[in-house]
């Protein structure tokens, strides 16, 4: 198996103001996103990636003119190795001034845990090692308790429990600017086929009949920019991707 060596840089876009999209590196790793606070230059993280693109992100980072030593929060979507292993890396590096990590219920006891065979579901055959990591217990907040996150003056999140990909799966939505961050609930469809696309449900904690519940859930909201874990992010009109999503997985059975 291939993995990115982590030097190429993530790529980045300002998607919204102080909003960025960093793309996803080869190889088990994922879309991650960074808010810029206007009044403090301090900066927001969404999903650690898998580590082995920590440099690349940083790369991203400072040809956007973003300080990665301003990294003050990671808030995940989920527990599993492409969205989590970069916060070990990430934390040595800012050992100083170490960021909060925020995530919900069974992610965040996961994380609490160190427990290696949550964060590597066992069906993908892989290992800590072959990222050059070591998994160890983290200090995280629970977001059980919110019901929306104030990231600065400009975004502020609620806070959606969306399992079926995982156990501790959460979407984050801001209801003024229509913006969803799912993680691997929905991605970006494939209108030319008319076909929707969504995350894995065969992996631990993972279900069909619960995944189609929360897009079913999340099908609901006004969402006008979605920003999935993978693929590519959807600008304008991503009530018609989740749709394609919703209308796809009901075609699926056990």
């Amino acid at each position: 198996m291939f993995f990115s060596s982590g030097e190429s840089e993530k790529k980045g876009k300002e998607v919204k103001r102080n909003l960025y999209y960093f793309s996803e590196n080869q190889m088990l790793d994922c879309n991650q996103y960074i808010i810029q606070d206007p009044d403090t230059n301090e900066l927001t993280l969404f999903d650690a990636g898998n580590g082995l693109s920590l440099k690349g992100l940083f790369k991203g980072l400072e040809k956007c003119n973003l300080d990665p030593f301003n990294i003050t929060k990671v808030f995940l979507t989920h527990e599993h190795v492409d969205h989590t292993l970069g916060l070990y890396p990430l934390m040595t590096l800012l050992k100083d001034n170490p960021p909060e990590i925020l995530a919900y219920g069974e992610t965040a006891k996961i994380l609490r845990e160190g427990d290696i065979s949550r964060i590597f579901p066992g069906n993908l055959g892989i290992k800590p090692s072959m990222f050059g990591v070591e998994i160890i217990p983290l200090d995280v907040t629970d977001l059980m308790s919110a019901n929306k996150i104030k990231v600065c003056s400009d975004y502020e999140f609620q806070i959606h429990y969306t399992p079926g990909h995982s156990l501790g799966s959460i979407s984050y939505y801001d209801p003024n600017k229509k913006i969803l961050i799912p993680g691997d609930l929905v991605f970006r469809a494939e209108l030319l086929y008319n076909i929707g696309s969504f995350g894995r449900y065969d992996f631990p904690g993972g279900s069909l009949d619960t995944l189609k519940k929360s897009i079913e859930h999340v099908f609901e909201l006004d969402v006008l920019t979605l920003l999935p874990g993978h693929m590519g992010i959807v600008e304008e009109d991503a009530n018609l991707h989740i749709a394609l999503s919703y209308k796809t997985i009901q075609t699926l059975s056990y």
